[in-house]
């Protein structure tokens, strides 16, 4: 289960400019601004929680801001099909802006709201699922009850052309462990989604962002950060794919979101 509260809570939407930091008296974030893209010539990655029309959190959209979000970005990045991700990293990158869409934790909300606009403008993605709350109703001590999609629903996006991938077992950071237990967290996460969604790729995301203690352990193949990650060649990093999100509450900053990631391609800035 989630931990009583979880860190992405404690802080503060990092989108927020320093000047609103300021009048509520918020310490400014530890990590860069969503602005920060991708390593040249690599996908920028996106990552959200929830569509929904009531929840409010910084990577949380209504249904009508994500539409419009997914008709901005259509305009500007070629939509990466997840199952293109070995043949990028295979080949060093990708000659054009692309983006990649993902999904953290597995909530239904996404399958009710996030695949049909998804479907619609031409966008599949990779969903990050908690295995131990699949089919649950998770008690969110500030977003209240929040229902997981079901194994059902989760073999229905990849027969529509979508990845379902882990997000761990439980949903700790794998840095509050010790080596084995994160080590057996994210083993049997890998072993439940064989078991459940056979031929899944073996992908992880890790909670909260955090990486495990260090130490020797058997990672997946391909492991996605947040925006905290530094910005990384894939293959270089693959244990630690940056990602980044677009700021839910600003939409005023979803142009300039926008041209700095295009500078992955064109480090003169050209919309």
């Amino acid at each position: 289960m989630s931990p009583p509260q979880a860190p992405h809570e404690q802080q503060q939407n990092p989108s927020m400019t320093l000047s609103a930091r300021d009048k509520a008296g918020v310490p400014a974030p530890a990590y860069p601004p969503p602005e920060r893209g991708a390593a040249p010539g690599w996908p920028v990655v996106l990552y959200f929680h929830h569509i929904h029309p009531d929840i409010r959190h910084y990577t949380a959209m209504t249904p009508v801001a994500f539409d419009r979000g997914l008709a901005q970005l259509g305009e500007r990045f070629l939509p990466l099909e997840p199952q293109a991700v070995p043949s990028v990293l295979d080949t060093g990158g990708h000659p054009n802006p692309a983006c990649l869409l993902t999904f953290d934790d597995g909530y239904a909300d996404v399958f009710e709201h996030a695949l049909p606009i998804m479907e619609r403008r031409g966008w599949r993605s990779v969903v990050f699922v908690i295995v131990d709350l699949v089919g649950q109703v998770e008690h969110h001590p500030v977003r209240g009850p929040l229902q997981h999609m079901t194994w059902e629903q989760l073999a229905e996006l990849t027969r529509r052309g979508h990845i379902v991938a882990s997000h761990g077992t439980a949903h700790i950071a794998l840095n509050r462990m010790d080596t084995a237990a994160a080590q057996a967290d994210i083993d049997n996460a890998r072993r439940v989604l064989q078991e459940r969604l056979p031929g899944v790729p073996d992908w992880l995301a890790y909670p909260f962002g955090e990486l495990p203690r260090p130490g020797e352990m058997r990672l997946p193949s391909l492991c996605f950060g947040s925006v905290k990650a530094p910005v990384r060649a894939w293959d270089s990093a693959p244990h630690e794919i940056r990602r980044t999100y677009l700021p839910a509450d600003e939409p005023q900053r979803w142009n300039r979101c926008m041209t700095e990631w295009r500078r992955a391609w064109d480090p003169s800035g050209s919309p």
